[in-house]
């Protein structure tokens, strides 16, 4: 071999790995992301068949790495959740007396010792309480004392729970004055067992993850993201396997407890670009901008009705974060995986 010869094959080495490396190295990190989506979509598949037949309301928590900043808006853990059972009082003969006359709230006398302990078994405010076995869902306005609680109708105060929009004071029949009338109490999820951990720098993005707007023909109406920093994110499915609510972090403006309006959409990508907002993009630094502005994160759509759940790559060069979800909202609609 001369050394003529010898620079010609170095120079083709080069060439190659100038030209084939970066392809290479986008192929691993997009295969990264793809097997994040994948382990993420079947946990909460499982933790919806967990729930399938069930009395009480069953899901998965999505777990922020810290409670402020980029740290917030970042989910390495998921642990599956369970609703406790109701809570129906300290007494085998709990019952609550109605008072009031509010439009939209009325106040509730328990019997004796009925709510001795009510501070103690995880009741807060925003929990849903009916009356007598049967009827609509209210949620309570404060954190109950043993003297006393609070109930408003869901949705008439808050736009976030749009399944109860048509709760009002003339169509929705308060339980009845006077009267003494058993009770249980819908708790919020909590957490249970040992947590799935994303792993290779991989992680869910809260920050563009959300819900809605519904996809039939164009998209209309508001996407409504995760942005506050720290909240923990419970899905809820109910014993037919629908997707009820997702559950985040109560506010001094509103409940915690979302109706979806639309498909819920989780976002997982590289944990170094969690949190951050759109940018223009570099050509030397791919951990600047949103994870959706990128090819090689995924998306995981759950069809709120079905419970099922999609995987699909974001949309290269897309416009904005609906934009980036042609590709999930497009298999929601034809069943595709």
């Amino acid at each position: 071999m001369t050394l003529v010869e010898l620079l010609v094959v170095v120079a083709i080495l080069g060439l190659l790995a100038a030209t084939v490396l970066p392809n290479v190295a986008n192929t691993a990190e997009s295969r990264r992301s793809r097997e994040a989506a994948r382990t993420v979509s079947s946990f909460i598949a499982k933790s919806q068949s967990r729930a399938i037949g069930r009395r009480e309301w069953s899901g998965c928590t999505l777990v922020p790495v810290g409670a402020t900043g980029t740290q917030g808006l970042t989910v390495l853990d998921l642990f599956l959740a369970d609703v406790p059972v109701a809570y129906r009082g300290e007494t085998t003969n709990a019952t609550l007396t109605v008072s009031g006359t509010s439009a939209n709230r009325r106040t509730l006398s328990p019997s004796t010792g009925a709510l001795a302990n009510v501070s103690s078994r995880g009741v807060t405010a925003f929990d849903l309480i009916r009356f007598d076995g049967r009827g609509p869902w209210y949620e309570l306005a404060a954190a109950p004392t043993s003297t006393s609680l609070e109930i408003r109708l869901r949705g008439y105060e808050d736009a976030n729970q749009a399944e109860d929009l048509g709760y009002v004071a003339r169509n929705t029949p308060w339980p009845a004055d006077s009267a003494s009338h058993t009770f249980e109490i819908m708790r919020r999820p909590v957490p249970a067992g040992s947590p799935l951990s994303l792993t290779g720098g991989r992680a869910i993005d809260l920050y563009w993850s959300g819900f809605g707007p519904p996809f039939v023909g164009v998209i209309t109406g508001t996407y409504v993201q995760f942005t506050a920093s720290g909240q923990q994110i419970t899905l809820a499915f109910d014993g037919s396997g629908r997707l009820r609510q997702v559950i985040g972090a109560a506010s001094s403006t509103g409940s915690p407890r979302w109706v979806p309006t639309g498909p819920v959409f989780i976002l997982v990508g590289r944990a170094d670009r969690c949190g951050q907002a759109m940018a223009t993009l570099s050509p030397t630094d791919d951990s600047l901008g949103a994870n959706w502005q990128y090819p090689d994160s995924f998306w995981i759509g759950i069809d709120i009705l079905s419970g099922v759940c999609k995987t699909a790559e974001c949309r290269p060069n897309a416009t904005d974060v609906i934009d980036s979800q042609l590709f999930i909202r497009q298999a929601l609609l034809k069943g595709g995986s």
